[in-house]
Order: C-alpha cells, then structure tokens, then sequence
C-alpha cells in the first residue's frame, strides 16, 4: 500500500483517530508571526485542520493541496469559504506564487525533503516564508509512526538537520524542537 492509498483508506476516520492541540497550533501560528493578506499555501493539508485556524489571519487565499483525493473530500466538505481551494495534487507537480507556505503535520511522509525544500522555496515571494511544523514532539511523532507499517520509515528528522536543507535555500528565521512543538521556518 503507497501513501496515497494509505491517507484515502483512514480520511473517513482521521478527525476521529488523530488530535489536534488548540493551543499548540495557535502558539506555531504565532511565533511564525502570519501577517493578514498573505497568498499561503498548504502542503499536505490533509482533511484541513490548518485552515480555520488560517483564516483568522484575514489571507488573501489558501491553496491546501494533498496527495489523497479522500482527505481532499473531507476538507471540502468542512469549508466553503471562497479563500480556500483544495487541490488533490502531488506536490511536487504544483505551481504558484506564495507570501507563505506551511508544512503541518505532514512533513514526515516526504522522502526527498530536499528536493521538496528546493521546489517550495521557488514558490516563495521574495521576503515569503516556509515552515515546517508539528503540534507534537519528534520523538513522539517518530514513535506514533514506528507502531503502523505504513509510516514507520516516515521519520521527522532533527530540526537541526531540517534547518540545514533549508539554509541552502533560505535565511533560517526560527528553530524550535523540544518535548512540545517542533517549528523550522525559513525566509526568502
């Protein structure tokens, strides 16, 4: 079973077998400091967990693209605000210009994170931002994923590491991996 299959099989339950803190997600959002108006893109959006949280920063657009077809089917079904579109895309096939790109709970599931690195940075304005981030812990992340066949080689590296493939192509602007919340963010 490949990725895309594994994410179509468990989109009817994720919302229901995954959680999400509030509060964390609104600590990453503010420490990467969202300004309003911004073109933002996210990057394996899953069944859209980010976006009601993005639209409190008044964005010009959210573009949320996954590579499932069925989480896709999810999120839409959750918003309709005319700011969103949701695209069932691999990513690394998509194309535009945005203020800020966000990686939410999905960085693990990419293997070559620095071609990724490489494609979203040039989709960055100048001054635009790109981050990685989770509401969780790598160890706890990597040990969630350790326990499901499907996942287990999808490890969340040290931030360090994930700093140095931004730092190719990007000013790295903030750092954080510690037992609560895991943040590398890069500026164009």
């Amino acid at each position: 079973m490949n990725q895309r299959e594994f994410f179509n099989r468990l989109a009817p339950i994720w919302d229901q077998i995954t959680k999400h803190d509030e509060g964390k997600i609104n600590k990453i959002l503010n420490l990467i400091d969202i300004k309003e108006n911004l073109n933002i893109l996210d990057v394996g959006c899953g069944t859209g967990i980010l976006e009601s949280f993005l639209l409190k920063y008044n964005p010009k657009s959210i573009t949320a693209v996954d590579i499932s077809e069925k989480m896709i089917e999810v999120a839409k079904s959750k918003y309709q605000n005319p700011k969103i579109i949701f695209l069932a895309q691999d990513i690394m096939e998509h194309k535009g210009i945005y203020d800020l790109i966000i990686i939410y709970s999905a960085y693990p599931h990419f293997y070559d994170k620095e071609a990724l690195i490489k494609h979203l940075s040039n989709m960055l304005t100048n001054g635009g931002k790109l981050v990685v981030a989770h509401s969780d812990s790598r160890e706890k992340i990597n040990s969630v994923h350790s326990r499901h066949e499907e996942v287990k080689e999808d490890r969340l590296p040290p931030a360090i590491e994930t700093a140095n493939l931004f730092s190719k192509y990007l000013y790295v602007d903030l750092l954080v991996d510690n037992e609560e919340i895991y943040i590398v963010s890069g500026r164009k």
